[in-house]
C-alpha cells in the first residue's frame, strides 16, 4: 500500500498542507481510528465513519485532521481501484479533488484548509470518478431508479469538445466497471443549469452551451449554491459581493434588483 507521502505526491497536494499532514502521521495521530478510516472507503459506511472520526479527533478548525484521515483512506481506495483494474490516472484525477478543495479554501478565506469532508467520501468509496473535465457519481440502487449524476469541478474547461470527450469516456468507463450501468440516464443538478443565466451571459457563453445539452426538469429558485462557486463564499452581503468578472458584475446587479439564480436539475439529451 502506498504511503501517505506518496498519496500527497500523487495528488500534488500543496506543500504547506502536505507538511501539516505528514507531521500528524509522524506523531502517529489517528492510529486508533484505522477501522473508521477503512470504513471511509465503503459506500454504505462512509457517512457514519466520517461522523465518528470528526467526533473522535475533536477540535479541527482548519480541517487538517479530517483531511489526514481521508488521505490515509485514499491509500486504501487506490488498492480497490487496482483490484477493479481502474487506471491509476483515474485515481489521480479523482483524488485531486482534495487539492482543489484546499486551494479553494485559501481563495475563500486566505489560508489553506479543508471543509469538504461532507462530500469526499463519495470519491473515497468509489462512487464518484473524474473522467476528463467532469465528475460522475453512481446514484441509486438496483431495486430503484439509478442514474449517473454529473458534477462540474471548478477547474473544468467547458468547451463542447472537452465535454463530449468526457462523456464518451464516462460511458465506456461505467460499461466496463459494471455493465448494468450501461444504459442508465445521466443527470445534472447545478447552478449552471439555472434558467436565470440566459439573461446574465452572452449567447456564445460556454455555460449556456453546456446548459443546452440538458432537458431542464426542475428549478430550485431558493438554492444559494451558486454563491460558493461564483463569489467564493456564501456569507458576503449582497452589497459587498465582488465584481471581478462580468458574470459577478451582472449577477450582483441581478440579485440586488431582487432577482434569483438558484439551480436547475436536468437530464442529458440523447445525441
Amino acid at each position: 500500500m502506498e504511503s501517505l507521502k506518496e498519496i500527497c505526491s500523487r495528488i500534488e497536494l500543496q506543500k504547506e498542507a502536505e507538511k501539516a499532514i505528514l507531521a500528524m502521521e509522524e506523531k502517529q495521530e489517528f492510529s486508533q481510528e484505522d477501522k473508521e478510516i477503512l470504513r471511509l472507503t465503503e459506500a454504505e459506511n462512509w457517512e457514519k465513519a466520517r461522523e465518528s472520526l470528526k467526533k473522535s479527533i475533536g477540535e479541527d478548525p482548519q480541517g487538517m485532521k479530517i483531511l489526514c484521515c481521508m488521505l490515509k483512506a485514499a491509500a486504501i481506495s487506490l488498492e480497490k481501484y487496482r483490484e477493479q483494474e481502474i487506471e491509476d490516472r483515474v485515481f489521480d484525477d479523482t483524488m485531486k479533488c482534495f487539492t482543489r478543495f484546499v486551494e479553494e479554501h485559501k481563495a475563500s478565506y486566505g489560508i489553506y484548509g479543508f471543509d469538504r469532508d461532507f462530500w469526499t467520501g463519495r470519491q473515497l468509496s468509489l462512487q464518484l470518478f473524474r473522467l476528463g473535465e467532469l465528475e460522475y457519481e453512481k446514484k441509486g440502487h438496483k431495486e430503484g431508479e439509478r442514474y449517473i449524476s454529473i458534477h462540474i469541478p471548478s477547474d473544468a474547461l467547458l468547451t463542447p469538445e472537452k465535454i463530449r470527450e468526457s462523456l464518451s469516456r464516462a460511458k465506456v468507463f461505467f460499461e466496463k466497471q459494471d455493465p448494468s450501468w450501461e444504459n442508465v440516464p445521466y443527470k445534472c443538478c447545478s447552478w449552471l443549469l439555472s434558467p436565470a443565466l440566459k439573461n446574465l451571459l452572452g449567447k456564445d457563453s460556454r455555460i449556456l452551451k453546456f446548459q443546452e445539452m440538458f432537458q431542464i426538469e426542475e428549478v430550485y429558485k431558493d438554492s444559494d449554491e451558486f454563491m460558493e462557486w461564483v463569489f467564493k463564499r456564501k456569507d458576503i452581503p449582497l452589497e459587498e459581493l465582488p465584481e471581478d468578472t462580468s458574470l459577478q458584475k451582472n449577477m450582483k446587479a441581478h440579485l440586488l434588483s431582487g432577482g434569483w439564480v438558484g439551480e436547475g436539475m436536468g437530464s442529458l439529451k440523447p445525441e
